[in-house]
This record gives structure tokens, C-alpha cells and sequence, in this order.
């Protein structure tokens, strides 16, 4: 039996390594950006952007109580959106999460207590379609439920106005290819339009082809 080394062929003719099941140890090294095509380099690209609803708009403080508008992210022709995460922006009273106001939904609940219906968040995926909140969303506290993150700034718009963010992170992001079925969507089914400021911003990457 002969035996045979196999070396790199330049540099220091470092030798190949075999596991104790007879398998070639490979290790894969990222590449220098200068020895990559430019096209390959910038294939990915930061997204950043709004849910809106059908004219463009990206104001959920509607009346959805008849008509229950959706509000919706998708990908274009070209490009794969992967959406890693999305934060709901809240301003307007009623939202100090240290006091009773947890447990009502701003002024749209006027006097306390929960929305009629409640806001929704789901993804149509390939024909599918995947609840993202178990439940509507009928206090504003049921965030808490599936937020990563939030932020509360008590009186920080105006003197009666307060500030209230939420943020929340995908296990693996939400891939939208280039079709006008698959989107990410929020749903309002009540009048809202009593809040001063609510909208839902989106961020992720894109691939473009």
C-alpha cells in the first residue's frame, strides 16, 4: 500500500486532515469583497418602509368599524423581501402602560374597557395564511403578549399626549417573494381615528434580481 499526503499546492504545502470516519475535513473561508463581483456583493439590500393600506396611505387611525381595512407590506417584480421585524407607533392619550391604560386601547376606547373587534396581523404565504396574533388585539396591553420590545414615553408629544412603541421580532424572517398574493398584513376593524397617531414601520432586507 502506498501511502499518499495531499498538500495545498502553494504557500506552506499545509496537509488535508481525515476524520476517525475516513471523511475529508473541509472548512469553507469567506471571500475577499475585492474578489467578488459587485453584483453578488449588493444581490442584498436594507428595507426599510410602511404597512399601507390600498391608496397608499400609512395612517391606521381610520374607521375600519363597517369596513375593516387592511394594511399590508409585499415585494415587487425583481425582488424577494425578507421582513425581519415590524414596530407599531402609538401617540396620543391613554397610553401610560404603568396605570389603568393598559387595559383599554387609547381614546378609541372612550371611557376604557377594549375595542369591539380588535387589530389582527397576519401573513398570506404560497396560498396560506398564518395568524401572527393568536388573538385580535383589543387593549393595547395585548402587545405585551407577542411585543420583543417596547418603548413608553408619558407625556413626551404634548402635555397630555404620550408615546408608545412596539417591537417585535421574527424567529425567521417573513419571506415575500415576487408576487401580489404574498404580503404581510394588519387588519383594522374599528374606528380609531380618535388616536392620534398610529402606524406600523417595517424593516428587513430585499434581494434583488
Amino acid at each position: 500500500m502506498l501511502r499518499t499526503t495531499i498538500t495545498n499546492g502553494t504557500g506552506k504545502k499545509y496537509e488535508a486532515q481525515v476524520t476517525a470516519e475516513h471523511a475529508l475535513v473541509v472548512t469553507s473561508q469567506a471571500s475577499s469583497g475585492f474578489d467578488v463581483s459587485s453584483n453578488v456583493l449588493t444581490r442584498y439590500k436594507l428595507f426599510r418602509g410602511f404597512m399601507t393600506d390600498s391608496s397608499g396611505s400609512k395612517d391606521l387611525n381610520i374607521d375600519g368599524s363597517t369596513t375593516p381595512v387592511e394594511f399590508s407590506v409585499t415585494s415587487e417584480t425583481g425582488k424577494v423581501l425578507y421582513v425581519q421585524q415590524i414596530r407599531v407607533l402609538l401617540n396620543g392619550t391613554y397610553f401610560e402602560m404603568d396605570t389603568n391604560d393598559f387595559r383599554r386601547f387609547g381614546e378609541a376606547t372612550a371611557g376604557g374597557g377594549s375595542l369591539t373587534n380588535g387589530i389582527e396581523l397576519e401573513v398570506r404565504q404560497g396560498g396560506v395564511m398564518t395568524e401572527l396574533f393568536a388573538e385580535p388585539i383589543k387593549q393595547t396591553g395585548d402587545f405585551f403578549n407577542y411585543a420583543d420590545n417596547f418603548t413608553n414615553l408619558v407625556n413626551a408629544v404634548s402635555a397630555q399626549s404620550d408615546f408608545l412603541s412596539f417591537d417585535f421580532e421574527f424567529e425567521q424572517p417573513v419571506v415575500l417573494p415576487e408576487s401580489v398574493e404574498d404580503r404581510l398584513i394588519m387588519t383594522i376593524s374599528d374606528d380609531l381615528t380618535d388616536i392620534d397617531l398610529f402606524q406600523v414601520t417595517v424593516r428587513g432586507w430585499q434581494e434583488v434580481k
